[in-house]
């Protein structure tokens, strides 16, 4: 069974660490560049975010009986597949398995474009991950 109190705090976390990042996305790329401290905490904001998010889908894949998950990309890819989320949308945001990945164990080789690029055009997807969520939690 899904624990909705766990998931609901998961999610409050998410979105307030959206709120912190969407700070972030008024920097101009000279700024965030300029910053080690700006870069670090988008960097980790974005850790953060995309942990929490598979976290979140971990656990209602886990509750649904899911056992087959092998990497990070199978939860989002997963997730999509067991109508937790649109398809289309699981398969818009895998990407972010990867970003976590190297944002953890590849810290020194990361892409500041591709930061910035997700600051300024894909915080949004963290918002409606929010929504689809709640929106399978009410149903189920």
């Amino acid at each position: 069974m899904i624990d909705k109190e766990r998931v609901e705090k998961k999610l409050n976390l998410l979105a307030g660490t959206l709120t912190e990042l969407e700070k972030l996305s008024d920097l101009s790329y000279e700024t965030l560049t300029s910053s080690l401290q700006k870069q670090w905490a988008a960097e980790h904001g974005l850790q953060l975010a995309i942990q929490t998010l598979l976290d979140i889908g971990s656990h209602i894949l886990v509750e649904a009986g899911e056992r087959g998950i092998d990497n990070y990309t199978d939860v989002i890819k997963l997730l999509g597949e067991k109508d937790v989320l649109p398809v289309e949308f699981a398969n818009s945001i895998q990407s972010m398995a990867g970003l976590r990945n190297i944002l953890v164990h590849e810290y020194t080789e990361v892409d500041l474009n591709v930061i910035f690029k997700i600051l300024n055009s894909r915080l949004e997807d963290f918002r409606r991950f929010i929504s689809f969520i709640r929106r399978y939690i009410d149903k189920n």
